[in-house]
């Protein structure tokens, strides 16, 4: 009767602790988020604006080289690997988050000899006893307020984070490499402006020098010539060293050694290969019209922030419902015997089953502090949103505008040059028929390459910035993916 009555109390109370739990789980955790995230989330649903990013955009560039560049960093390239790799982690710490949601269960078998000795001093003798046992356990939470689901859901919307970053690096690298190879392209044309201009200024040191010897040029103009010849060789070996830099920083995002040697980097001499940069591809009419928040929020970057956001959510949600009681079954059969062919016989076959619910009293604040913890860390991960929300409308909003600004320097600039090659040749064709002094003609000389290195570095200025715009806008830099996508990794 006794034993009766505790199990009757022990029942009661753990029904109580269970409607107690239960209370406590209508109450609905603070996992609401900041209004300024809200209020956005409601803005990204206005169909206002450009609906969709540039597709493949790196096409529109129409460099077969490119192409190949691009295809070599996305197999080649450190970072890209390590992005992948941290991938896979969050994908393995998925499936570990959601392994305590099944039951776990265990094998455990042994054998065990001891040795006894009988008899005394004079007359003893050893006997062996051997033991075996084997027994299969099970353990299993039950899930009464979803914390497990809710820890679950936290390392899904992580893992679809490191997706998101991963595809996003991707993106990135595509636009480094463009980047990098219209760097190069931009030196290497300004290195043949140079080697173009020294040859100029030679032969002009050898006309002037004629004159000189003839009687009909000062020893000035050859002082002149001479030092303006001395100064371009100085710039042009300063070029060469830029090129090289900028040979190496593509070999890095290629993966390759970084030699500088351009040779290295297109593993030949390659006559074929153009040393000029493309020309600029046409801006869709409709990008200037304005760009829907819809649009920025499928940015790759700006959707992994977004997924940390709700994955840290899920986490103040787990702290919180930490403080409630938890269930276990426990349960385990087994059995031992002096013989291994006795083992798992029926008879002798024991079996127990064990409820055990577990209700925190006291931790020492721990799990209150741990419960503020992961609401401050909400708070933080909703202000990376909005910050990454506003970056990238402030990218887009800077690319749009440069776009406009370089245009309009590119055109003064083509202009000036015309003039500035024209006024060249007029001043050269003067001083050689003594109408005009050499300074003239040197004042003609840098007005035109000046105008040509300008005109140079602002149409790499608008390839950068093209670049730089389409990665703003989020738009997919290929027709089909050159590798396997992040969404493609199979749980």
């Amino acid at each position: 009767m006794v034993k009766a009555t505790s199990q009757s109390r022990l029942g009661a109370l753990t029904l109580g602790m269970l409607l107690l739990g239960g209370c406590a789980s209508n109450t609905p955790y603070p996992d609401n988020m900041a209004a300024g995230v809200r209020q956005h989330l409601e803005k990204l649903q206005q169909p206002t604006g450009q609906q969709a990013a540039p597709k493949a955009w790196l096409a529109s560039f129409n460099d077969h080289q490119l192409n190949q560049w691009v295809q070599q960093a996305l197999s080649g390239n450190f970072s890209l690997q390590e992005s992948r790799a941290r991938m896979i982690a969050a994908r393995e710490q998925a499936t570990i988050a959601g392994a305590p949601r099944w039951p776990t269960l265990d094998l455990n078998a042994g054998r065990q000899r001891s040795k006894s000795v009988n008899g005394n001093l004079n007359n003893t003798s050893n006997s062996y006893t051997d033991s075996n046992s084997i027994d299969v356990s099970l353990a299993w939470e039950l899930d009464l307020w979803g914390k497990l689901s809710d820890n679950n859901q936290a390392a899904e919307y992580r893992l679809q984070a490191q997706q998101a970053q991963f595809e996003a690096a991707r993106l990135s690298l595509t636009g480094e490499v463009a980047r990098a190879w219209f760097l190069l392209l931009a030196n290497l044309q300004l290195s043949g402006v140079l080697n173009e201009r020294v040859d100029n200024l030679q032969a002009n040191l050898n006309i002037i020098s004629n004159g000189y010897r003839q009687g009909i040029n000062s020893a000035l103009d050859v002082h002149l010539a001479s030092s303006d010849l001395a100064s371009e060789q100085n710039n042009r070996s300063a070029q060469k060293n830029v090129s090289q830099a900028a040979v190496r920083g593509l070999q890095f995002l290629l993966g390759q050694y970084p030699s500088g040697r351009l040779k290295d980097l297109l593993k030949a001499d390659r006559p074929d290969v153009k040393h000029t940069l493309p020309p600029l591809p046409k801006l869709e009419q409709a990008l200037p019209a304005g760009i829907s928040a819809r649009v920025v929020s499928q940015r790759f970057d700006v959707q992994a922030s977004f997924l940390e956001l709700q994955a840290s959510d899920r986490d103040l949600a787990v702290a919180h419902k930490a403080r409630f009681p938890s269930f276990t079954l426990t349960g385990r059969v087994g059995d031992s015997s002096g013989e291994l062919k006795d083992l798992l016989d029926q008879g002798n076959l024991a079996w127990n089953l064990l409820g055990n619910l577990t209700q925190p009293l006291f931790a020492g604040g721990r799990l209150k502090a741990s419960e503020a913890k992961s609401r401050a860390e909400l708070r933080q991960k909703e202000q990376q949103y909005l910050s990454a929300l506003y970056t990238a409308f402030d990218e887009i909003e800077s690319g749009l505008g440069n776009e406009v600004a370089l245009r309009d320097q590119y055109q003064h600039l083509a202009s000036a040059r015309t003039h500035a090659q024209a006024a060249e040749q007029f001043a050269f064709e003067r001083y050689r028929q003594g109408l005009q002094d050499y300074t003239s003609v040197l004042e003609a000389q840098r007005r035109a390459f000046s105008a040509q290195n300008s005109l140079i570095s602002i149409q790499n200025e608008l390839l950068q910035n093209r670049v730089a715009l389409y990665l703003a806008l989020g738009g997919e830099a290929h027709a089909t993916p050159l590798n396997a996508p992040a969404t493609a990794v199979q749980r």
